[in-house]
């Protein structure tokens, strides 16, 4: 119950940072190398993807965005919570603005996978091992007024050799 309480009231700082402009965030647990040596060998799943929005009666997609595979890590949850509010699904608006940390873990830059979304939206992941892994995307375009659209994350367990498609938002 303590953690809980613990996490909940950093997830609240970290919102109340957004929401006056200071979108700074620090994660304290480095991701130890063993964590995640899992995610750099080869399997036999497919992860792929649609990321689509529409928005005054036009489709936007995430094409020429990158698209990323990431591990599942205690750093990885962290970090998701403070930029969508949870580790499951989520969405953050362009308007808010990206959640800068402090820096980024070296062993979590290095596990990540990165694809482009080709000019449908889609994107994919092949020979991924089973495990599970949040995907991110953006989808951005400019406003009257400022760069709408955002950042989103699904979190996805890829076991048995499948194909697994997410459709985001």
């Amino acid at each position: 119950m303590k953690h809980a309480v613990v996490i909940a009231g950093i997830v609240l700082a970290v919102a109340g940072c957004a929401q006056f402009g200071q979108q700074e965030a620090a994660l304290s647990k480095p991701i130890a190398s063993s964590e995640v040596d899992w995610s750099r060998k080869s399997g036999r799943n497919t992860v792929s993807g649609l990321a689509t929005m529409k928005a005054g009666g036009e489709q936007h997609t995430c094409a020429g965005q990158s698209a990323n595979l990431i591990p599942d890590s205690a750093y990885a949850r962290a970090r998701m919570t403070a930029i969508f509010g949870n580790a499951d699904r989520g969405m953050r608006a362009a308007s808010r603005g990206a959640v800068k940390f402090e820096r980024d873990d070296p062993v979590y830059v290095s596990s990540l996978r990165t694809t482009r979304c080709d000019g449908q939206g889609s994107f994919s992941f092949p020979q991924v091992p089973d495990g599970v892994w949040y995907v991110t995307t953006s989808i951005k375009w400019q406003g009257p007024a400022q760069v709408e659209g955002g950042s989103m994350m699904q979190r996805v367990d890829v076991r048995g050799g499948r194909l697994v498609k997410v459709v985001m938002p």
